[in-house]
């Protein structure tokens, strides 16, 4: 029998079976041997033994998201606030970063615009709109989310972004079927409670399924070739072939088109200043290394 894996806690996982039914699994010792882990998203044969369903087989995976842990996506949904708490500009640009190396489609939203106004939304349009990510400013909390569901349709999407963004608020505003919790604020560190404890593949329908994941703040951007993180901000892809080096890495060298970009503002200094910093962040860790 085959199936989808959409939640798994405790060693136990939960399977949507080709013909719509959820079950309860456990896994053959041989995974455990060989220290592999099945995955949300995961296509996998089950089959009946002992009373009880087991995982016996796991398909070959198209990509693996490591966190939030998920497989098998087709796009990215990275959501983010306008306010409460503050829009991480840096965590945004890390994940979208790791989305292009992954060679997946990103959206960006941004919620609680009723808890910002004109200018700082304008604040922030104007960072991203020379990227060509489909961006959304969005009100969950009053359903005021456009054409976002529209977006999702025929997908396998993850909702990544901290705790506290609206993530699960969102979700239940594109179906309010899956009944999710919500959480508040934390005034005294201004983050978000986490409402979302493992990772789910939530069903829309037959060919759509949205991956909420729990909030999170550290990400490690390790697993990017540092060789390869320039062609992860995608906007810096215009002026490929244009600097004075073919290896130019868009820091120090001279005649370098992309630096030349961001002081014309045809690049957002913001983008371009977090690209400096998570390309540093490659390079000073050990454990960084080249593919």
């Amino acid at each position: 029998m085959q199936g989808k894996i959409t939640k798994g806690v405790g060693g136990f996982y939960t399977v949507l079976t080709d013909d719509k039914k959820l079950i309860t699994c456990g896994i053959k010792g041989i995974f455990r041997n060989k220290n592999i882990t099945p995955t949300v998203g995961d296509d996998v044969v089950v089959q009946f033994k002992d009373n009880g369903y087991v995982i016996s087989q796991i398909s070959e995976r198209k990509n693996i998201l490591i966190r939030p842990s998920v497989a098998n996506v087709s796009q990215v949904m990275i959501v983010m606030a306008c306010a409460k708490p503050e829009p991480n500009f840096l965590v945004l640009d890390k994940l979208t970063a790791i989305c292009e190396d992954k060679n997946l489609k990103v959206i960006i939203c941004f919620n609680k615009t009723d808890l910002a106004d004109s200018a700082k939304i304008d604040k922030i349009r104007k960072i991203y709109e020379k990227t060509p990510y489909n961006i959304f400013f969005i009100n969950a909390k009053n359903k005021e989310t456009g054409s976002i569901k529209d977006v999702l349709y025929n997908n396998t999407t993850v909702l990544a972004g901290p705790s506290g963004v609206g993530k699960s608020t969102l979700l239940n505003c594109i179906s309010p079927d899956f009944y999710l919790n919500t959480g508040e604020i934390s005034e005294k560190i201004g983050r978000g409670k986490h409402t979302t404890r493992h990772t789910e593949l939530l069903i829309l329908n037959e060919s759509t399924y949205i991956a909420d994941t729990p909030g999170f703040t550290n990400i490690d951007m390790t697993e990017i070739d540092i060789e390869n993180l320039k062609y992860c901000f995608a906007e810096f892809a215009e002026f490929d072939g244009m600097c004075k080096y073919n290896s130019c890495m868009h820091e120090h060298e001279p005649g370098c088109r992309v630096k030349e970009a961001v002081k014309n503002d045809e690049i957002s200094q913001n983008r371009y200043e977090n690209y400096i910093s998570i390309k540093n962040e490659i390079s000073s860790n050990p454990r960084s290394y080249k593919k």
